[in-house]
């Protein structure tokens, strides 16, 4: 003989169930402090060995992911953080001695 499951009956431990997660989750909770986003990010890339300097500043876009780029007060254009970080590694310096 195979078990039945009612509607009444699998709808009631449905609630049940439910019941069950969402005092877990009240229980949890936190009371989550506002987080405000600084517009404006600053990043410095400076070479001791021969004084030069880029600074890339980066102010909020149109998306949360993309940025307003300005490297040495040049505006760069809307970037996201992959190209901005490309950027950044096109600023740094390659000296060829080492490597070779």
């Amino acid at each position: 003989m195979a078990y039945r499951v009612t509607k009444k009956a699998g709808k009631l431990w449905s609630e049940q169930a439910n019941a069950i997660q969402e005092r877990k989750r009240n229980a949890e909770k936190t009371p989550s402090s506002i987080v405000f986003i600084d517009p404006y990010m600053k990043i410095t890339v400076e070479l001791k060995q021969t004084n030069e300097r880029a600074v890339f500043e980066c102010f909020e876009g149109d998306r949360i992911d993309n940025y307003r780029v300005y490297c040495n007060d040049k505006y760069l254009g809307v970037q996201s953080i992959t190209e901005l970080t490309k950027n950044i590694r096109k600023a740094l310096p390659r000296f060829k001695q080492f490597f070779n």
